[in-house]
This record gives C-alpha cells, sequence and structure tokens, in this order.
C-alpha cells in the first residue's frame, strides 16, 4: 500500500507526460493505489486518482463551500 503524506493524503508520484504516454497502463494502475501527477516542462497538467478518492474531495468540497470554480 502507498504511503501517506504528513497531513494524511496518499502520496503522489510525479510523471512527464512524455512519460505517461508510453506506459499508459502502468501509470493507470498505480493511480487505482496512489494520485499520479502528470507534468509537461516540469509543470503539473493533471492529477490522476482513483474514482472513490475524488469523490470523497467532491463531497469534501461540496461539506466546505463548494467545489472550487474551474480556472480559466
Amino acid at each position: 500500500m502507498a504511503e501517506n503524506e504528513p497531513d494524511g493524503a496518499p502520496a503522489r508520484v510525479s510523471v512527464p507526460l512524455t512519460r505517461f504516454h508510453n506506459n499508459t497502463g502502468e501509470f493507470l494502475d498505480l493511480a487505482l493505489i496512489q494520485p499520479v501527477t502528470l507534468t509537461k516542462h516540469d509543470r503539473i497538467v493533471l492529477t490522476i486518482c482513483e474514482a472513490s478518492y475524488f469523490e470523497r474531495l467532491e463531497a469534501f468540497a461540496a461539506a466546505h463551500g463548494g467545489p472550487v470554480p474551474p480556472r480559466g
């Protein structure tokens, strides 16, 4: 099982988009265990995670004032 961060959140793995593209299945499987952050030129682009983890985040956000508005 994945280690947790000090705040209790699952540990993250940071992966360049090119590496993700070349090993998609590996990182999708890993995302079922812990969040995987995808980067492009060392900048965070996306984080993929298990659906139930995301649903818990949405529920937490809704309970504390609603979801974070999309950037744009």
